[in-house]
């Protein structure tokens, strides 16, 4: 992730899950608005090969005064649902207006497309031998303790 923002949106590990079963390992990686922004980008720079930009595009969320290369712009005036889903508000002072830097306060994103490089990295098998390596040289003799009597 490229924002502090996206990396605080990946949920902890605690809710993640890694399983492990006949040699096949498992994630699941859970994250939020900012981590969805930081992943496929914003504004004008977004990434529009996003599988879920379509559902977004005709959710309540979605700007729909932002024109066809998605700049982001100023909503009418009145009380919105933000891409957070809270309740907000806006002015209707820029209604339309681009207000992407330079023209406005807000930065568009490029995407870092970092779930993606992610996904690619544990499929590459460098997962698979960071996991055999350790295994490898791990002490185990200092932590199993063996019973040679037998029962």
């Amino acid at each position: 992730m490229l924002t502090p923002e996206g990396r605080q949106s990946i949920q902890d590990a605690e809710k993640s899950t890694i399983d492990a079963i006949a040699c096949l390992i498992t994630t699941v990686i859970i994250g939020g608005a900012y981590a969805a922004m930081d992943n496929y980008g914003t504004g004008h720079l977004m990434d529009t090969n996003n599988p879920a930009l379509e559902n977004y595009k005709q959710s309540r969320l979605w700007n729909e005064l932002r024109p066809g290369d998605n700049s982001i712009v100023g909503r009418k005036a009145g009380k919105y649902l933000n891409i957070f889903g809270m309740d907000a508000e806006s002015s209707g002072k820029r209604a339309g207006m681009v207000i992407e830097y330079p023209r406005g306060n807000i930065v568009p994103l490029p995407p870092s497309h970092a779930l993606q490089t992610a996904a690619r990295w544990l499929a590459n098998g460098e997962v698979q031998a960071k996991i055999k390596s350790t295994i490898m040289a791990f002490p185990f003799h200092k932590y199993i303790i063996a019973d040679t009597e037998r029962r």
